[in-house]
């Protein structure tokens, strides 16, 4: 399942990216985070269908959310 994963900005992320691979997640290092606001990014993974309950106790991930794809019409 691809998820979207809101931190604040200013983490690093390949150590955020190796925490959740913890979980079952997998991310594209490579890939740059996309900015949100002043104060939160957001970095796109692949990971378990309960990813959300997983992560709760994580004190840099703010919110995960399904990463749905884009329909176009």
């Amino acid at each position: 399942m691809k998820w979207l994963v809101t931190t604040p900005k200013g983490i690093d992320v390949g150590r955020l990216i190796e925490r959740l691979s913890a979980f079952g997640c997998t991310a594209d290092p490579d890939l740059a985070p996309i900015p949100l606001d002043d104060n939160e990014q957001v970095i796109e993974v692949d990971g378990p269908k309960d990813l959300p309950a997983r992560a709760s106790g994580e004190s840099q991930i703010l919110k995960v959310s399904p990463n749905s794809e884009m329909t176009l019409y």
